[in-house]
């Protein structure tokens, strides 16, 4: 296994433990349903930047169309 690859699976496993963790702890604190609330908003806001990204990568593409040259 590539060693990028190997960082990769540990910092995506710590980041889940991690989530796990904050949810439950934000389940005891705040309840169900507020969490619930929290999540939805979380996700709304990572797509609306993917969204985001890929707009704005496509914007910065330049079409370059070859010109014919005239005698």
């Amino acid at each position: 296994m590539k060693r990028n690859q190997a960082q990769t699976m540990v910092v995506s496993l710590t980041g889940t433990l991690a989530a796990i963790s904050i949810g439950y702890i934000g389940v005891q604190i705040f309840g169900r349903y507020t969490m619930y609330t929290i999540a939805t908003v979380m996700l709304g806001l990572g797509t609306g930047g993917a969204i985001g990204q890929v707009l704005v990568e496509k914007r910065q593409q330049r079409v370059v169309q070859p010109q014919s040259k005239q005698r």
